[in-house]
């Protein structure tokens, strides 16, 4: 049997990033969240960009001042460094003349020739760095390539199949990749991001690995759908190191499954705050001086600790948390709560209450664009008291959950009460009033009409509960199944909406009018 890992989640965040908060909203739920559970004002919003895609923004007010939020970027960032840091030669730029050291390198617009590119990576030296000036995620970044040869071809596959016509050529820089976050002038933290690999136990084939590094990774709300897939570059660079998918690495040995560090290509995040050196915490805090209106951000920076000194790479105004917040290795920084500390420093010593919302259903009219804002509903604020009762008896199928729900929403309670397996009722109970919590046992006890109450059970529970009170469906999976179920439920509904959409321009179309006899006889023909 496989071992699993046990995460050490901040207790706050534990089970409270609902399905449609996790992987790449996630920055767009936690800050949101943490600021709403201070009793801040919280309003999610839509709009459609310049290519008429919908996007979902936020809001927090208080009596005083309102913020936006785009992800993890509020409004201190102005419009002038969100466009300087979406351009990385720009960034480039303003980096240099700030004298934050960068890596030596030229852009190329979409008019120069690929063999001018070809002679500046032989004038800078192997090895270099091919990238698009606007790209993301990993996108059409090429490193490490050692000769022209192989400079000519990714050149020409960036431009001309990818689609990117203004590259970056620039010297490769060796050391170790930091993600670095930085508010004004502090280095909140940073994370290192590994390419995606596994670790023998002399045990199991390398595919049994992979698919147990995957079942954990669907238990992190950061990682739910960016799974390790088995394709042929996994393949090819299993053989180089003399490896397949049926072998079995020896104990403690670490077998690299791709090349770049990528999380959405399975990397790990592994938080390495403490390997900053002040130097190296200078260049970042730096990098955000050079760029006007650059309040807060994350750089991507090769560090060389030895030294105390790196390069940046990159300026990101709009960061994700995700790997922060939920890193694989190492302790998880809570960047959500310094961001709120940052817009709303009157907030810092309100103790946050352990509720969370449902954030799907806050999406759901959004993105069916039924509404185009939702304001979520405030919550009560302060130390939030929990308690966990399991009651047996004949309490299933005779009203109990019902009585249960009616009696904790009639004393401002939020939690659930669930059918178990075993023929006991489960009902979690939360509020700010200790005593009416600890009083609810009571209420177990009475149950309903048809109910005969034997036992009560009490439990301590120290963990996040939903807002409102709710008689859950019993569910047979477990918590990462219910996400791939979610996940699957969401696929299906782009792909009605899509097709939906397809018949609609179809039934419109001329065409479809002009062949209206010519399916009538088809019809009576079929008929007969």
């Amino acid at each position: 049997m496989l071992e699993s890992t046990e995460y050490r989640w901040m207790p706050h965040h534990e089970g409270a990033v609902p399905p449609a908060g996790q992987g790449k909203r996630i920055s767009t739920y936690t800050v949101a969240l943490e600021a709403w559970r201070r009793g801040l004002d919280l309003t999610y919003y839509s709009f459609f960009d310049e290519d008429n895609l919908l996007k979902v923004r936020y809001s927090v007010a208080s009596k005083d001042k309102i913020h936006h939020f785009s992800l993890s970027m509020g409004d201190k960032v102005s419009d002038e460094a969100f466009d300087i840091c979406d351009n990385k030669e720009v960034t480039k730029q303003y980096l240099s003349k700030g004298n934050v050291p960068v890596p030596q390198g030229k852009m190329f617009d979409e008019n120069s020739n690929d063999e001018d590119i070809v002679n500046h990576a032989e004038e800078i030296g192997f090895p270099v760095v091919v990238k698009p000036t606007d790209g993301n995620a990993g996108k059409g970044v090429f490193a490490n390539i050692q000769n022209s040869d192989t400079v000519r071809e990714l050149v020409s596959y960036v431009r001309h199949e990818l689609g990117y016509k203004e590259i970056i050529v620039e010297k490769y820089i060796t050391g170790d990749e930091f993600r670095i976050y930085v508010i004004e002038d502090r280095v909140l933290g940073a994370m290192n991001r590994r390419p995606a690999s596994i670790v023998g136990d002399g045990k199991h084939t390398i595919n049994q690995l992979i698919n147990n590094q995957n079942r954990i990774r669907k238990m992190n709300p950061h990682l739910t759908s960016r799974l390790i897939k088995k394709d042929r570059e996994i393949e090819a660079l299993l053989l180089r190191q003399e490896y397949d998918f049926k072998s079995i690495p020896p104990e403690g040995e670490r077998v690299f499954l791709r090349e770049k560090s990528n999380l959405s290509t399975g990397g790990d995040a592994i938080d390495v705050t403490d390997q900053l050196t002040e130097g190296i915490k200078n260049i970042a805090i730096n990098a955000g001086k050079a760029i006007p209106g650059l309040s807060h951000y994350g750089v991507d920076m090769i560090v060389d600790v030895e030294n105390d000194t790196g390069v940046i790479l990159e300026v990101n105004a709009r960061p994700g948390l995700g790997g922060h917040l939920f890193p694989m290795e190492g302790k998880p920084r809570d960047f959500a709560k310094e961001i709120i500390d940052y817009y709303f420093p009157e907030t810092k010593d309100i103790e946050r209450t352990y509720l969370y919302f449902d954030f799907d259903s806050i999406l759901e009219p959004l993105t069916a664009r039924s509404a185009d804002k939702v304001q979520v509903i405030t919550p009560p604020v302060g130390k939030l008291y929990s308690k966990k009762y399991i009651v047996s008896g004949e309490v299933q199928k005779v009203g109990y959950r019902n009585a249960i729900r009616k009696e904790a929403i009639a004393r401002d309670l939020h939690g659930h009460t669930e059918n178990l397996e075993d023929g006991t009722v489960e009902v979690l109970v939360a509020g700010i009033d200790k005593q009416v919590v600890e009083g609810f046992k009571e209420v177990c006890w009475e149950g309903s009409e048809r109910s005969n109450v034997e036992e009560v059970k009490e439990y301590e529970w120290g963990k996040p509960v939903k807002i409102g009170f709710e008689v859950n469906k019993p569910y047979n999976l477990k918590p990462f199944e219910v996400r791939e179920v979610f996940k699957e439920k969401e696929i299906l509904e782009k792909e009605k909406e899509r097709i939906v959409e397809s018949y609609n321009k179809l039934h419109n179309s001329k065409s479809w009018k002009l062949t209206s006899p010519l399916r009538k006889v088809y019809k009576l023909i079929n008929k007969e």
